[in-house]
């Protein structure tokens, strides 16, 4: 109470009083003086008589009133004032603690295991000292030698179903999204095609391409470089298809345009000697781009019809892409056998000598001597 009525008397001090118009003074419109603040931190002047009050202002009074903050301070720092703050600072009531034992003293509950029945606790019980309750079987403590059981997770989904707790040591693999499969580009081997003056050549002749998310997708078969039929030599093409991921495959495959030589067709001939022949009968040349070659062979090589024996020819021809063929062929002259005539069944006496030429021809035109033969007995 003593507290409460300093505290008012100093807000009403500190309260302004309302002034008439143009009834300001002079000292109301200036600075407040020394007295004035130390009025206000005491209460009213007209009310303050204590001995402690007047030595303080006695004391601040002789201090300068250029900083009321300083004089303050310092007019505090002396026995009479300290023994007055000393007599406020014991009239103010100690706030109440947790271990007083009126009606509202908070409730102090003990900490229990979750598993714990909280029935074991009497509340109404208390130590002697009658502050804090005492609990009728306290936690012991955690052995650590002895492990805890893990709780074991329940699924709400299905609660006769737990779930299986995470093994630290080796813990469950996440799910790990599936990787896009990249598209599959099948081409046709490296090839070797004919040269062509009219023909084009299709790239994308037996090229196909799939993927396992988007399909297929031959459509989207993209191929870079060219051939060209018309000239020889070897070209590269370059396939390549992206699916819908992003992911590309590729492939090259290599093509080479090659001239087809003329093909001549001739083979080994036999002739009977004196016959007359023709070196170019039978005889024919062909190439797949350029036709019927036969008028352009050429020949190499001589045959004599009346000599026996074997000779050769030599057969050439070339397209008009340059390619040129060759062949060599055999030809043989031979001459018929001879033959005899009067060889019919001789019978003789014994005892003689036959003439075993008797009767007997020989016809042979190649030969100068066709009557010089050898007879030779045989059994029969």
């Amino acid at each position: 109470d003593q507290q409460a009525t300093h505290t008012s008397s100093y807000q009403k001090k500190m309260q302004k009083p309302k002034a008439s118009k143009g009834s300001q003074t002079k000292k109301e419109k200036g600075k407040n003086t020394v007295n004035d603040i130390i009025d206000q931190a005491l209460g009213d002047s007209s009310t303050s008589t204590s001995s402690e009050d007047h030595a303080f202002k006695s004391a601040t009074n002789s201090v300068l009133d250029s900083d009321p903050i300083a004089t303050i301070a310092k007019a505090l720092d002396t026995p009479a004032a300290k023994a007055s703050l000393a007599a406020a600072t014991a009239a103010v009531e100690p706030p109440k603690t947790l271990n007083d034992n009126s009606d509202d003293t908070a409730s102090v509950k003990p900490l229990t295991n979750d598993t714990a029945d909280t029935s074991q606790t009497d509340q109404g019980k208390t130590n002697d000292d009658g502050k804090t309750p005492t609990p009728v079987n306290p936690i012991e403590p955690v052995d650590p030698d002895k492990p805890v059981n893990p709780i074991t997770p329940v699924n709400p989904d299905n609660p006769d179903n737990p779930v299986n707790p995470v093994d630290p040591v080796n813990p469950v693999n996440p799910v790990q999204p599936e990787q896009n499969t990249a598209p599959v580009l099948n081409v046709l081997e490296d090839q070797t095609v004919s040269l062509s003056h009219s023909g084009t050549f299709d790239k994308l002749n037996g090229v196909t391409a799939s993927d396992k998310e988007d399909g297929d997708l031959t459509m989207a078969i993209k191929v870079t470089g060219n051939v060209d039929l018309s000239k020889e030599g070897t070209y590269t093409l370059t396939y390549s298809v992206t699916d819908s991921a992003g992911q590309t495959t590729s492939a090259k495959r290599v093509i080479t345009v090659a001239n087809d030589l003329p093909v001549i067709s001739a083979d080994d001939q036999t002739i009977e000697v004196g016959t007359s022949f023709d070196p170019l009968t039978n005889v024919t040349a062909s190439d797949v781009q350029d036709g019927d070659l036969t008028k352009d062979i050429k020949v190499t090589g001589n045959v004599d019809t009346t000599k026996l024996g074997t000779y050769q020819l030599t057969y050439s021809v070339s397209d008009h892409d340059g390619g040129q063929t060759t062949k060599t062929i055999n030809i043989t002259v031979y001459a018929k056998d001879a033959s005899f005539s009067g060889l019919d069944a001789l019978t003789v006496q014994q005892g003689s000598t036959p003439d075993l030429r008797k009767g007997v021809s020989v016809s042979d035109p190649y030969s100068a001597t066709p009557s010089d033969f050898t007879v030779t007995a045989c059994d029969t």
